[in-house]
């Protein structure tokens, strides 16, 4: 057993033996640590374990690098797309770098430097900043030589999270009565959404968080006034968390969770098992959060850009 297993331990206690099921967080000699299912935290005297085993892997861990990056294109569907080759061409007005950016997730059908340069072209002929989602795996070693030899330079690092959904919402507090979920985008909604980013706030931002099937717009209100927002929506058995946002002046009160906690039931409700999000590796207070709600690492991307592109209101 290694720490961050998830094990199956049967313990002997003074009632009896009993089974302890969850993640390891520390091991010594002496003494384990176990965040069960439920969210608690057990410290367990290593003399009284009789059995342990490590737990397989359920899907959320067990998926692949480039179909866990398909369910999230999925799950935040770009407004205008083109293959190229086995490419995703992704363009929605320059409004996130997730949805105007290249997905490579195979051969694209023409010599790498060919590939780039057919990318730029895409870009520049509708005025946006040439950009792929590269993720940081062996598999796309290739390009990021090719990218690199053409000047481009990675610019974000974005951290890729899952978790199996039902471990998560038993171990997650009941949401307060005031949250709500909404299946549209409503005025208050969206001027919560980015209220510091004017990119964000045009019809192409709009018409991209509505472009999806099964969304849930959860939000917490003070009068006509969203607070804390959240997004999420359904593909099947995958469940995406996405725009996460609380008000400067109502953080650190746990809306965050609360907004979090909801949306993921909603997800579970219809029929959402597994859940994914994406998170910018220097959030470290996001990052944080999302591993006590039970998420963990899976991959990484980096979002290289052509050198002369504007970044302006860039995010993941």
């Amino acid at each position: 057993m290694q720490v961050g297993d998830t094990v199956s331990l049967r313990v002997v206690t003074a009632d009896g033996p009993t089974d302890v099921v969850g993640v390891l967080l520390a091991a010594t000699a002496e003494r384990l640590t176990v965040r069960r299912r439920n969210g608690v935290v057990t410290e367990i005297t290593a003399d009284t374990v009789r059995h342990s085993r490590v737990v397989p892997p359920g899907p959320a861990r067990r998926i692949g690098v480039a179909e866990l990056e398909r369910v999230a294109a999925a799950g935040w569907r770009a407004l205008e797309t083109e293959p190229l080759g086995e490419w995703l061409l992704r363009a929605s007005g320059g409004v996130t770098s997730r949805a105007n950016s290249v997905l490579p997730l195979g051969d694209p059908g023409r010599a790498l430097p060919d590939a780039v340069a057919a990318v730029e072209r895409w870009y520049d002929a509708r005025g946006l900043p040439p950009r792929v989602q590269l993720p940081e795996n062996a598999g796309w070693d290739d390009l990021r030589v090719a990218l690199a030899d053409a000047g481009w330079t990675p610019i974000i690092r974005v951290h890729v999270m899952t978790a199996e959904l039902g471990p998560v919402v038993r171990a997650l507090p009941e949401p307060p009565a005031d949250v709500r979920i909404d299946g549209d985008v409503d005025d208050a909604w969206f001027a919560a959404w980015r209220a510091d980013g004017e990119a964000a706030h045009t019809d192409a931002g709009r018409q991209l968080l509505g472009n999806h099937p099964l969304a849930g717009f959860v939000s917490i209100r003070d009068g006509d006034r969203c607070v804390a927002v959240a997004r999420t929506c359904v593909d099947g058995r995958w469940a995406g968390l996405f725009a996460v946002e609380v008000a400067p002046s109502h953080r650190r009160r746990g809306l965050a969770t609360a907004v979090s906690a909801a949306g993921l039931r909603w997800a579970v409700s219809k029929g959402g098992r597994h859940g994914y999000l994406q998170v910018a590796a220097d959030n470290t207070a996001a990052v944080s959060l999302y591993a006590d709600l039970g998420f963990e690492p899976h991959h990484d991307y980096v979002h290289w850009l052509r050198p002369a592109a504007n970044v302006e209101g860039d995010d993941l």
